[in-house]
């Protein structure tokens, strides 16, 4: 792929299966986590269109989404989104002067010529060519298949979007040939929208999300409940170090502690995070001290995607005197200082995502998710 600059979905509105307003049907892609969609309802009176769009743009700003609309460059300009053009609409130099330089437009293109002129034309941002497989939508017009999209795809130098016919069982096969976002209709409308949806966009982060992420930052932050969560989502197995560490010992991280010592534990840390070098995928939860010691920092760092879960100390403290197997962990001034030693280091992370501790742990997985895929150009 040329670039991940483009989202890897590309949901399109159908009302009419699913069962609700262009606006709601936005809503619920972009709550699943797809990041470009398109209102694509021609048979809107103009004033509803407008009022719907305005509608899903708010949405997919709020969500830091993208908004399109099918053919109309003045909804466009109204709302303040982009536009989708078909062959026979607006060409996209007309739509450019409408629209202003920082409006987004893509095309529609069916055959490689058509789709080389696009890549051309410095007014396109995105281009779409189909329809790979057959579909109702385009029943007059053959599908073009994979071995086409393929050669588009080799040629193309600005983001290709697969359209047409493309399943949630064929979207692996439309980005093996080459596209960088595929676009569905069926796939993901219907009463049960949000569902199919969540399925898509699981399939998507599974391929194009890290696949081994260490989650740093202090005790009590929510490493080990969203590392469980985030794992689930990606299909990853999950690792706690310090459960990893008890359970090779025979005993618990305290035990060792007051038994062998800070620098034996160190010691067995700094092992098994070498040895997560053989592990070639996982979400892994670091201890609080974890990502402090230079060596662990440097393997993390070049082996897989640090995040730093960043919450407020109050929040912090707040949990951890519940917890009984906290060594290091005197007073709420002892863990200020404590914290104050290792933010630099947690800040040496990848990515740091700050949380205010009042979100539910599945909601901070989803903000963590959202983040990565700004992270790797997924969105």
């Amino acid at each position: 792929m040329i670039s991940r600059g483009f989202p890897p979905l590309y949901a399109i509105t159908d009302r009419k299966t699913t069962g609700v307003c262009a606006a709601e049907n936005a809503r619920i892609f972009v709550e699943a986590g797809i990041r470009s969609v398109q209102i694509r309802e021609k048979d809107l009176a103009d004033g509803r269109l407008l009022r719907e769009t305005a509608a899903a743009a708010e949405i997919a700003r709020g969500a830091g989404s993208r908004l399109f609309v099918d053919d109309r460059a003045d909804v466009a300009k109204i709302v303040a989104c982009g536009v989708h053009l078909g062959e026979d609409d607006l060409p996209a130099a007309d739509a450019r002067a409408i629209l202003g330089p920082d409006a987004a437009i893509g095309v529609s293109t069916h055959d490689g010529e058509a789709a080389a002129r696009a890549f051309a034309d410095p007014a396109c941002d995105y281009v779409a060519f189909g329809p790979v497989f057959a579909t109702p939508v385009k029943s007059g017009r053959p599908a073009v298949g994979l071995e086409a999209l393929r050669r588009v795809a080799a040629g193309r130098t600005k983001p290709l979007v697969a359209i047409g016919g493309i399943a949630l069982d064929r979207l692996e096969s439309v980005w093996d040939a080459g596209a960088d976002a595929a676009a569905m209709i069926g796939a993901v409308n219907g009463p049960d929208a949000a569902e199919r949806a969540r399925r898509a966009v699981a399939i998507a982060r599974r391929r194009f999300l890290p696949r081994k992420i260490w989650l740093v930052g202090f005790m009590g932050s929510g490493k080990t409940t969203i590392g469980r969560i985030l794992a689930g989502r990606l299909d990853l197995p999950f690792f706690d170090l310090d459960a990893e560490i008890e359970a090779a010992s025979g005993k618990p991280v305290r035990a060792i502690f007051e038994t062998e010592g800070e620098a034996e534990f160190r010691r067995r840390e700094r092992a098994y995070v070498e040895g997560s070098l053989a592990i070639p995928c996982g979400v892994f939860a670091a201890g609080g001290g974890t990502f402090a010691a230079e060596a662990n920092r440097r393997v993390i760092l070049r082996e897989g995607v640090s995040i730093f879960l960043d919450v407020p100390f109050e929040v912090l403290v707040s949990r951890v005197p519940a917890k009984a197997d906290r060594p290091l962990l005197g007073d709420a001034a002892q863990a200020r200082r404590l914290l104050e030693e290792r933010l630099p280091f947690y800040r040496m992370a990848g990515l740091s995502v700050p949380l205010t501790g009042g979100e539910t742990p599945e909601h901070s997985a989803e903000e963590l998710l959202r983040r990565l895929e700004e992270r790797t150009c997924v969105i």
